[in-house]
């Protein structure tokens, strides 16, 4: 007799987003996770698109009983940036959908976001695929988040690779640094999923044409916004998949085994007129002194074909 799969709770805080879409339909098609609840920030798209996003895709997943609240409008201290060149004006690829027949939560994302973690010591992840300005916020108003929250898995750093909005900095944490490195330093179980494998990582045009054949909402959905990545932002780039950041991001927390991990210091370039927003990492395995003791399981190697793989097995068992 098979042992019953035990599910593991979580938020996702999240600004989609291209990628943040396909992360947040690998969520609810895993039999693992239980989302609980999913905040949004601005990011990607300003928060007005972010929002409606994540209302629209629940409805559209069949899913509109989990809860969305709405969180920051804005980093900490930089002025926003955005990425709608990348997701389109709307973040979905400019594919027009429905409006959202139900409004956000009245809580703010960084009430609900203490609220929830504080009441379950021990039992929730989160999980981090945007900017990290709800989380800074929130753990800096309740501090004991970071003993009560289950681990923190973040998309986010470019470590031994170039960025992919500066040479130096990945969007994430160049959108809002100051509010990366607080969160960094919190104290709180992190795990960070960065450049260095996401980018390995790509979802080909040809699967989402594959999974579209079935003629569901959510698989057309995700062709779409694959025809508008490749054909219009990827036309210069000649690109023909998709890399999955924050897709992989969301399965580390229930599938960490398909990443290499490696225990590190990280810390977020600050005060550079050409690195803020860098991630800095000194790796415990080096064999060099390390200036702090680590605070986060850095990721360094991805099996890639069984992460393409299990995406793909999942979405076309919920959705196709």
């Amino acid at each position: 007799m098979e042992s019953p799969i035990v599910k593991q709770r979580i938020i996702l805080d999240t600004d989609p987003g291209i990628d943040d879409a396909l992360a947040l339909f690998l969520a609810l098609a895993s039999p693992e996770v239980q989302l609980e609840a999913v905040t949004t920030v601005s990011g990607n798209v300003p928060i007005e698109h972010t929002t409606r996003n994540a209302l629209t895709l629940l409805e559209l997943a069949g899913r509109a009983d989990i809860p969305v609240a709405r969180g920051c409008p804005c980093p900490l201290v930089v002025p926003p940036v955005l990425a709608a060149d990348v997701h389109g004006e709307n973040g979905l690829g400019n594919v027009i959908l429905p409006e959202p027949q139900r409004q956000p939560v009245g809580q703010h994302a960084i009430e609900l976001l203490i609220e929830r973690i504080m009441a379950a010591p021990g039992e929730i992840a989160l999980i981090c695929v945007g900017p990290l300005t709800n989380v800074a916020q929130a753990v800096r108003r309740e501090p004991r988040l970071a003993q009560t929250v289950r681990e923190l898995v973040i998309m986010g750093g470019a470590l031994r690779v170039p960025g992919n909005i500066t040479p130096c900095a990945e969007f994430n944490i160049f959108a809002d640094p100051h509010a990366a490195h607080i969160v960094l330093h919190a104290g709180w179980p992190v795990r960070l999923v960065a450049l260095d494998v996401t980018t390995r990582t790509l979802f080909k045009r040809e699967l989402a044409e594959q999974l579209a054949a079935s003629g569901s909402p959510v698989t057309v959905l995700i062709k779409r916004m694959m025809d508008y990545y490749c054909d219009i932002f990827g036309q210069a780039r000649r690109l023909d998949a998709i890399q999955m950041h924050d897709p992989l991001c969301l399965a580390a927390a229930f599938r960490p085994d398909l990443l290499t991990w490696e225990e590190a210091y990280v810390d977020v370039e600050l005060a550079g007129s050409l690195t803020l927003g860098e991630t800095v990492g000194f790796f415990a395995g080096s064999g060099k002194l390390l200036p702090h003791s680590p605070n986060v399981l850095a990721s360094v190697d991805v099996d890639r074909e069984s992460f393409i793989d299990l995406y793909v097995e999942r979405i076309r068992a919920t959705f196709a």
